[in-house]
């Protein structure tokens, strides 16, 4: 008899196991630490991330998440003006916390434009920056040997491949800043730094085991941006974030079902948004929001309920909001059940038709300050989500006439030099004439 009750107190505990949902996964994205900063009030809107944001940061994430089994972090750790001779012992520092913070959790990171010692947008190659990089995060990411080879390749290039503690799933994070229109190759050491991503990638995906899944990490997404694209361009022109040649073969590495990548997951865009590629194998992307609120976005964020065969279901935001930590929301409240691709093209279309989901959407875009995403530009942030060529986007944004792209822009141009040519040679003329006529 006390067996039997033992063995169904048993199956109770089980049960009970069972039914509990799993810690979620945590993910950060441009922290952008200033550790010189001595304001000792939170950072306001227009200020990268000071020591005391970055404290309450901390402290929130461990009440909210004690032991979160995968921690992300997408790029960006240092501060926009930031001294370059600091950069190692910041990257340090920053690593330091998070392992005293998570000590058993397992960290993904990439390396964002801001972090190297050479400047913004050179992406380093070798040298001693990227070795000090990768000895003060080896502990955090090669946690229980997930990334064994960690050490040597970030320190080569910001390069690396760990398997996830769920089976069958890995991720490949690579450093996609050279990708970027605005890279330079001061830090590249002699090397062509788009070709060895593309080719760390390459041997990446094709070294996956048969049957398994693999999630991409990037600090910059394949895409437009949508935020120069509408406020600094005013549409006029279409800004992408990467060259069209580098993307179009990361384009092509995500859709080939081959290379079995289920999520891409990136920041730098300092929002929360989704992307999908487009193709026969549509692959979801998550957009980390960033926790700097330089621009004017509310510092965020994001846990994320992550399945058994890995696969996000819940995607929950919580921004720094009034003096405080609050949960946003999360993309159930607009009708996503789970963060795959199918779900995300259904989202889009009640996006098109549905002028108050374009309004809470917006609000979690920019972590529940002002939006960025309004009613005259909304349709420009919705193309960016699936339209990732300057011609596919201008198809999309261009269909109702809401915008002026591309070719519009290159004839306004041609015809302002038209009119200024024009306007000179009657002042020449002029000028010429009044000089003439006898006193």
């Amino acid at each position: 008899m006390l067996a039997l009750v033992l063995a169904a107190s048993a199956g109770l505990a089980t049960s009970a196991r069972a039914a509990t949902p799993p810690a979620p996964w945590v993910a950060v994205s441009d922290i952008h630490l200033a550790p010189n900063d001595r304001d000792p009030n939170p950072s306001p809107y227009g200020s990268d991330t000071d020591p005391v944001l970055f404290r309450s940061l901390l402290a929130e994430l461990h009440l909210r998440d004690p032991d979160p089994p995968v921690v992300i972090i997408a790029g960006d750790f240092l501060a926009h003006e930031f001294n370059r001779r600091n950069a190692a012992g910041t990257m340090a520092h920053i690593a330091a916390r998070f392992n005293a913070l998570y000590p058993h959790a397992q960290f993904l990171i990439t390396l964002g434009n801001n972090d190297s010692p050479c400047g913004d947008y050179a992406a380093p190659i070798g040298g001693p920056f990227l070795a000090a990089t990768a000895k003060a995060w080896a502990p955090l990411v090669d946690r229980r040997g997930a990334a064994p080879n960690f050490a040597k390749t970030f320190a080569h290039d910001g390069s690396y491949v760990a398997t996830l503690p769920i089976p069958g799933l890995r991720a490949v994070a690579i450093n996609d800043v050279s990708f970027s229109l605005r890279t330079n190759d001061s830090c590249a050491a002699g090397i062509n730094p788009r070709s060895n991503s593309l080719g760390d990638l390459t041997r990446s995906l094709h070294q996956a085991p048969p049957g398994s899944h693999t999630w991409l990490l990037l600090h910059i997404p394949p895409g437009i941006d949508a935020y120069s694209t509408s406020y600094l361009a005013h549409r006029l022109a279409v800004i992408p974030f990467m060259r069209p040649n580098v993307r179009a073969a990361l384009d092509a590495a995500i859709a080939d079902p081959y290379n079995d990548i289920s999520l891409v997951v990136a920041g730098h865009t300092h929002k929360f948004a989704y992307r999908i590629s487009s193709g026969a194998h549509p692959v979801p992307m998550l957009l980390v929001p960033s926790v700097s609120p330089i621009f004017s976005n509310a510092p965020s964020f994001l846990e994320l309920g992550v399945g058994p065969r890995g696969t996000i279901g819940t995607v929950r935001e919580i921004s720094y909001r009034s003096g405080a930590w609050q949960p946003l929301g999360d993309l159930a409240a607009l009708g996503v059940r789970a963060f795959d691709a199918p779900q995300l093209l259904a989202l889009q279309a009640r996006l098109a038709q549905s002028r108050s989901d374009r309004e809470q959407f917006a609000r979690l875009y920019s972590g529940g300050a002002p939006p960025e995403i309004t009613e005259s530009n909304w349709r420009t942030y919705w193309c960016s989500a699936t339209a990732f060529s300057a011609s596919a986007f201008q198809r999309c944004d261009d269909q109702h006439g809401l915008s002026i792209l591309l070719p519009r822009a290159l004839e306004l141009a041609a015809l302002a030099v038209a009119i200024v040519l024009l306007a000179g040679g009657i002042l020449f003329v002029a000028f010429r004439f009044e000089k003439g006529r006898p006193a």
